[in-house]
């Protein structure tokens, strides 16, 4: 309760350090502080203005004086705190100076900083009242499978039998900037345990958030604009390759996967489906986010354009030698190039010398009825290289409605396109009638059956 006061006074309502755990305290231990005797403090704001002691601590032994200021052993009991604000902050130093360049930022300014000093006071009193410093919840899970169920649709995964859990925070395919990465930081040392991880789907998952602070460690995360999601029956957040920079990339994938987060990811999530549906993007055919075992995976492909006429079968052959599947070969001193084994990497593009090969057609292929886990699917190619983004984005909206069309509650997308047959799913997926009939489909009311 202290630390979250404190967080509203300091970070809310723009008080200095000092202030901001005095009025917190004021408000916890009914100390019946003044207005004037709590405006003594705001001299100690910013180290009393030249990074000298922390203003928070300046505020907590202020508070510590209001409540022990009597007791004969109190200045051994405000160096035993000294040490606890120390330890809590994880810093040798009481300096502001110091302590500003390790948790001041210009999104939240201290805040940080005010929390953890509200955080070590609270431990300390608590101990001196004979009071646990954070009474535990009883062995075990408390909670209702209600509430479980509750938050698992905003993003947060229970720890097994405990009242704890995983707070998964979206990103845009795997990338964050340095003030998210702040933010998220921020919220896990706050609310969760300090540690946090990357997710196979490219979240941040924070670990260790209590039941009680998950709208606390989602405001946080809220204030640098990021959310928690990403769980259900519907379309979850979209994975990338960095075909973007990678040198084998064939196209921007940071920008269409942010594209199709924004129109799909986004734009669907009211939209209930059977299962889970994933989307991968790879900028070629490596497979670095493996897009073939996702529900829908896109994989960038340059064709090579070539002209016999051109080749002069060269003993020792450039496009040969480039082709690391294989897929061209001289025969009769003529270079071959089997379309069944040609994987449209582009290697080859502008290899010859005598230019028989420096045109290539870029463009994507996309993949449907992937699936990892327990039961393995690898997706199936639509049989088109499309040239056009916006027939693959296309593509994408027709998935997500014949999933929903077709699919049966529980059921992957892998499994209806194998029960209606993949020759009927490629017909719809290439035709336009599901985008025809997408208000009534949209408006139908499926049961979704998502266990993660």
């Amino acid at each position: 309760m202290l630390k979250e006061k404190a967080a509203y006074y300091y970070g809310e309502l723009g008080k200095n350090c000092a202030e901001g755990l005095l009025l917190a305290a004021n408000d916890v231990y009914d100390l019946n502080l003044t207005e004037n005797e709590i405006q003594l403090f705001a001299g100690f704001g910013g180290g009393m203005g030249c990074g000298s002691t922390c203003g928070s601590l300046s505020g907590a032994i202020g508070i510590l004086s209001k409540l022990y200021g009597t007791r004969e052993d109190f200045r051994d009991l405000c160096g035993k705190f000294v040490d606890a604000f120390r330890d809590e902050l994880g810093c040798d130093t009481i300096d502001c100076a110091p302590l500003a360049a390790k948790y001041k930022n210009a999104e939240t300014r201290c805040t940080t900083a005010v929390v953890l000093t509200a955080q070590a006071l609270e431990k300390f009193i608590d101990k001196l009242e004979g009071r646990q410093a954070a009474p535990a919840p009883a062995e075990g899970c408390t909670l209702s499978p209600e509430d479980i169920k509750r938050v698992k649709g905003m993003g947060f995964l229970q720890h097994k039998g405990t009242n704890k859990f995983n707070g998964r925070i979206i990103t845009r395919n795997g990338r964050i900037t340095t003030e998210e990465a702040e933010a998220i930081n921020e919220a896990a040392r706050l609310y969760g345990d300090g540690h946090m991880m990357f997710t196979t789907r490219l979240t941040v998952e924070v670990s260790g958030i209590d039941y009680n602070d998950i709208d606390a460690f989602r405001a946080c995360v809220g204030k640098a604009g990021l959310e928690t999601g990403g769980t259900g029956s519907k379309v979850r957040p979209v994975v990338s390759c960095k075909g973007t920079t990678c040198q084998y990339g064939l196209y921007d994938t940071y920008a269409l996967s942010e594209e199709i987060h924004e129109r799909f990811y986004k734009g669907y999530r009211s939209v209930t489906l059977p299962h889970k549906f994933k989307i991968a993007l790879g900028g070629c055919p490596n497979n670095c986010v493996k897009p073939d075992l996702n529900d829908l995976g896109i994989i960038g492909a340059r064709a090579p354009g070539y002209n016999d006429e051109k080749c002069r079968g060269c003993r020792k052959c450039q496009i040969e030698t480039a082709c690391p599947v294989h897929a061209a070969t001289l025969k009769d001193g003529k270079l071959k190039i089997d379309p069944a084994l040609c994987n449209n990497c582009g290697r080859c593009i502008a290899k010859c010398p005598f230019h028989c090969a420096d045109d290539g057609v870029y463009g994507w292929k996309v993949y449907v009825g992937g699936r990892w886990g327990k039961r393995v699917a690898h997706g199936r190619m639509l049989q088109k290289l499309f040239t056009d983004k916006q027939e693959v984005l296309d593509v994408v909206e027709k998935a997500i409605l014949l999933f929903r069309d077709q699919g049966l509650s529980g059921e992957r997308f892998a499994d209806t396109i194998e029960r209606i047959g993949f020759e009927k799913a490629q017909d719809l997926l290439l035709g336009n009638a599901l985008l025809e009939r997408k208000s009534e489909i949209l408006g139908v009311n499926v049961v979704g059956g998502a266990s993660c």
